[in-house]
């Protein structure tokens, strides 16, 4: 499955509300946060996606 930009919004929104992420960030932080949360949704869908093929 692919990440798309919604998804990644998503679950950066998500991620801040749980108080995960700073609410207010520095730009590059907006963009390492960003790359953070692509990095654990990937590592997610990875793991669906192997536990569906066992299944």
């Amino acid at each position: 499955m692919h990440i798309t930009p919604e998804m990644l919004r998503a679950a950066t929104e998500k991620a801040v509300e749980l108080g995960i992420l700073p609410r207010r960030s520095q730009m590059e932080d907006l963009a390492t946060n960003m790359e953070l949360m692509q990095e654990i949704l990937k590592a997610a869908l990875e793991k669906s996606a192997a536990k569906q093929q066992h299944d």
